[in-house]
């Protein structure tokens, strides 16, 4: 019965041993098996974000603490501090535009369309702080005109005298959160007799069975790592966990975070959220994929719910059910998952989200252990050394 001892696993460390006929070519050497393939036989509802993000292995590092950065060109339409009137005609003033200066070196042009005034980028003072000409003259009266927060300014273009020097254009890198690497150590043991034991019909070893099972968990442990891990550096008594979605798509880590406040969800806010990340990236790093709880899913397809109707040879089929959205800033993927609280939603982007493993042995992998002297009982190892990394600057959740 289920629960005696005849039933029961045996548990604890692997101490070694399988017995050497078990090994498959009759010798006493390692066998290891790669199971990161294993993926394409789990159900796409049991693992569908890890799989929406390529698996476990799409790249390699070889140290325990791993930055990342990101380039950052985008240069189209800058967000402003207010900027006062000129003082005189042709005057050079400084303007704010915070943390952005060097996506627009000397010599661009700047238009800003409210007030209808073009000025040029003589200088570059810091990270935050543009020098300008108001000197582009013949439009507008300069003493007399202010720039409010709230007006689009635009990159019109780029221009110099054909004689001009050399001006180098400045470059940063924005440095994003770091991350650490997390390993995961599993035993697997079965005695000899219970894998040659038919119980309950099972075909095969008990021991792969076990083994498979384990393979299984691990992978959703990855992907709900993937979600909720916490970053942390480890010490001699606690191990090394690696930070998670949650943990990096935050305001603090530059992210755009929208709180509702309790108001219910509705298909505009959606839209706002995706025409926010078009101008603050342009549409060829905004989001493509909504990732939300059974909850979001449902209001979602709720949207729809008016469009419903029974046609000709429906049956008794009926229901709106909404995988992809198409919006007017692209068609966005809809993963229903688990791992999302009931209340929230994130956009991100898929090759934003990447898991990779450490070195070469870091790959998720099942080890036979040699055979050992210590008791009838035949023993594997899964084990792999994993780390996620996110762009968290092109994300935005919603709550």
């Amino acid at each position: 019965m289920p629960g005696t001892v005849n039933t029961l696993g045996l548990s604890g460390a692997p101490d070694s041993g399988y017995p050497t006929d078990y090994l498959v070519d009759g010798s006493t050497s390692l066998k290891v098996r790669y199971v990161a393939p294993l993926l394409v036989n789990m159900s796409e509802r049991s693992v569908d974000f890890l799989k929406y993000v390529g698996g476990v292995e799409t790249f390699q590092y070889n140290n325990p603490k791993v930055e990342w950065v990101e380039d950052d060109p985008w240069n189209r339409r800058p967000t402003i501090g207010a900027l006062t009137a000129a003082g005189s005609a042709n005057a050079s003033q400084s303007l704010t535009v915070t943390g952005a200066a060097h996506r627009f070196p000397v010599g661009t042009v700047l238009y800003n369309r409210n007030q209808d005034e073009f000025v040029r980028v003589t200088g570059v003072a810091n990270a935050n702080t543009l020098t300008i000409m108001r000197d582009i003259t013949g439009r507008v009266d300069e003493t007399g005109i202010t720039w409010a927060v709230t007006d689009e300014v635009f990159v019109s273009g780029f221009s110099m005298h054909e004689n001009d020097n050399w001006v180098y254009r400045p470059t940063a890198l924005v440095t994003m959160p770091f991350n650490y690497t997390q390993a995961t150590i599993v035993g697997i043991q079965e005695t000899w007799r219970a894998m040659e034991t038919v119980t309950y019909g099972q075909q095969g070893s008990s021991l792969d069975k076990k083994a498979a099972d384990t393979v299984a968990e691990q992978f959703v442990a990855f992907e709900m790592a993937m979600v909720h891990g916490d970053r942390f550096a480890g010490t001699s008594a606690i191990p090394m966990q690696m930070g998670g979605m949650a943990d990096y798509i935050t305001a603090a880590n530059g992210a755009q975070v929208t709180d509702l406040s309790d108001a219910a969800l509705v298909r505009s806010d959606i839209d706002d959220e995706l025409q926010d990340l078009m101008y603050a990236v342009g549409m060829d790093k905004s989001a493509k994929t909504i990732i939300t709880s059974a909850w979001g899913k449902r209001k979602i397809s709720s949207f729809f719910s008016g469009a419903e109707r029974l046609g000709p040879g429906t049956g008794q089929t009926a229901g709106i059910v909404v995988d992809r959205l198409n919006t007017d800033f692209g068609v966005i993927d809809i993963l229903l998952h688990t791992a999302v609280q009931q209340n929230e939603l994130y956009l991100f982007r898929q090759e934003n989200h990447r898991m990779g493993h450490f070195g070469t042995l870091g790959r998720p992998q099942l080890r036979q252990l040699p055979p050992s002297q210590t008791g009838p009982r035949a023993q594997q190892a899964f084990y792999c050394d994993l780390r996620y990394s996110t762009v968290a600057r092109v994300q935005k959740p919603v709550f």
